[in-house]
């Protein structure tokens, strides 16, 4: 059996279509304050379905426990697998799970077995929020590599995931502009083609100048560390599950699943001083989640993916200034996409680790530096990260949908796991604190996110292809060759369409990549030393003097926002 389990604000269906000819009664049902479950039973638990629904049970009671939840919404979910059992050892399952569950008099509710639903979920944002589970499945085979056919993504997507299918959806999207894919040989982690890779770096570019202006050294750190640093961390008594592992001459070696232990271990590499702090440390570093294939969705939800990290190494007296800088930060960034946001605090959770009276100048920091900045924001009571209280950061796209990116986390706890210190004014050592923060937060699901947003119509500055240059005859290529390799000395990212298609046909393929500017090379552009100009979104076509081009292209490439 599979499980992924959802500590959720609220969660509501809708059945919209049955899937098999025997389901149940298809009602639309809500639940708030609830332990979603989402239920694949497997083929493995045919052969004794009540001992697969006792074990499932007993984790749900083990993690109900742990978030304080009201009540258990079990909700079945095909999409956590590609071994279910038949329909008929599934609802026994499922029935069996549902009993034990109201004979501990647990709040329980169920949605329809059999239906295709439409779901709305809010989670909760502590370590707590997301857990999967595998309960007594066999493992499969290794299968041979087949040789790959082209995949028609669209196709795809309306086959397994018909409620997925728009052609908004940041993989159909993707797929078009062919800025990334994703491979069998590695599910879960995006393949970046060059545009898409464009794009990445665009961001990265973006946030790095960012950092510098405000005193950011950049780092990077492994990604495969030996199990005794994960240890200390707490990873291994809070994230263990989540985790990928590997054994190297006889010790067991884990991917990171956060870059934080790095981080760390670049700050103790050398004495510290009160007069190096704060010490920020940013780090675009590449993390690995076992993340369960059923919930695995383009780059919304990865296996593999980049974080934009930064751990900043502050004093006390440091500490709220620091994180009124993050905030600013945070609002320059988003300011330049035009994103809207809205602010929550989360605090103390029940399962923490640390001295209470710690936790207290940790929340009441991030609260002083919200007020300093004069940011409404909403207080989560509760959803901290087991090490610290943490500011949430939740944008709102043009498609109306809230995502929480950002963050800032004031962590008192890991720097007295790995006795982080520094020599103070007074000549003594002295605890430093860590504030952990991210703005984009996953970058690949931020690239996702934007993808949506702009329907693949990218700022200038942003566009991985910002002109093409077409030729209007074969006399005209040498011409239209000269203009293109000025553009690119320019600065400006630019390609070609000199093929003998029409000039309306190159046009159409150009305005399908959603190229800012098309420019077109006819003889009477050769006489004048003009280009005709097509703008992204423009009908009209006017020539332009290339100096007049070149001032804009170069003006619109550098400016963000």
């Amino acid at each position: 059996m599979r499980l992924l389990f959802v500590h959720a604000d609220r969660i509501s269906w809708e059945p919209t279509k049955k899937a098999i000819k025997d389901a149940e009664e298809g009602k639309a049902g809500s639940a708030e304050e609830a332990l979603v479950a989402f239920t694949a039973v497997e083929r493995s638990d045919e052969a004794d379905p009540k001992a697969a629904a006792a074990k499932a049970v007993a984790e749900l009671q083990n993690v109900l426990g742990q978030v304080k939840a009201k009540r258990i919404v079990l909700y079945p979910y095909a999409h956590l697998s590609t071994e279910l059992s038949s329909p008929a050892a599934a609802r026994a399952a499922l029935d069996e799970m549902e009993s034990l569950l109201r004979k501990a008099k647990v709040e329980v509710q169920r949605a329809p077995f059999g239906w295709y639903k439409a779901f709305e979920l809010k989670a909760k944002g502590h370590p707590l929020s997301e857990l999967s589970r595998s309960i007594g499945s066999a493992a499969k085979k290794p299968e041979r590599m087949q040789a790959q056919k082209p995949v028609n993504v669209a196709a795809a997507l309306r086959k397994s995931k018909p409620e997925a299918a728009s052609e908004h959806d940041h993989r159909i999207i993707g797929a078009k502009l062919d800025l990334f894919s994703f491979q069998e040989p590695a599910p879960g982690i995006p393949f970046y083609h060059p545009k898409g890779l464009v794009l990445r770096n665009q961001l990265i570019e973006f946030l790095r100048k960012e950092q510098d202006k405000r005193g950011y050294q950049e780092i990077l750190t492994p990604e495969l560390m030996n199990q005794t640093l994960w240890h200390i961390s707490g990873h291994w008594d809070h994230y263990k599950e989540n985790m990928f592992f590997s054994e190297v001459d006889g010790t067991q070696f884990a991917l990171k699943p956060m870059n934080c232990p790095g981080a760390i271990l670049f700050y103790r590499n050398a004495m510290r001083s009160y007069r190096e702090l704060p010490i920020r440390a940013s780090e675009f570093g590449t993390i690995h989640r076992n993340e369960r294939s059923g919930v695995l969705s383009g780059l919304f939800r990865v296996r593999g993916f980049t974080m934009d990290d930064a751990h900043l190494f502050v004093t006390p007296e440091q500490l709220e200034a620091e994180i009124a800088q993050t905030i600013e930060l945070v609002k320059a960034v988003y300011g330049v996409f035009g994103f809207p946001f809205h602010v929550e605090l989360s605090t103390k959770p029940e399962k923490s680790m640390g001295d209470p009276k710690l936790w207290e100048k940790a929340e009441a920091a991030l609260a002083s530096a919200l007020k300093r900045e004069k940011m409404e924001h909403k207080v989560n009571a509760g959803d901290g990260a087991f090490y610290g209280p943490k500011i949430d950061f939740h944008i709102k796209d043009s498609l109306g949908r809230t995502w929480q990116c950002g963050t800032v986390q004031v962590d008192f706890q890991m720097p007295e796991r790995f006795e982080l210190s520094y020599t103070g004014e007074d000549g003594k050592e002295h605890r430093p604190i860590i504030i952990h923060r991210a703005i984009f937060g996953s970058l690949d699901r931020f690239i996702g996110i934007l993808v949506e947003h702009y329907q693949g119509a990218f700022p200038v500055w942003l566009a991985p292809i910002q002109a093409r240059v077409l030729s209007f005859t074969d006399r005209n290529v040498p011409a239209a060759q000269t203009l293109l390799a000025e553009l690119r000395a320019a600065g400006i990212r630019a390609d070609s369409d000199f093929s003998n298609a029409t000039v309306n046909g190159k046009v159409r393929d150009a305005e399908l990549q959603k190229i800012p500017y098309i420019l077109t090379i006819g003889d009477r552009e050769e006489k004048e030393c003009s280009v005709a100009v097509r703008r992204r979104g423009e009908q009209k076509v006017g020539p332009m003097a290339r100096t007049e081009l070149f001032e804009e292209l170069i003006q619109k490439a550098q400016k963000r926002g």
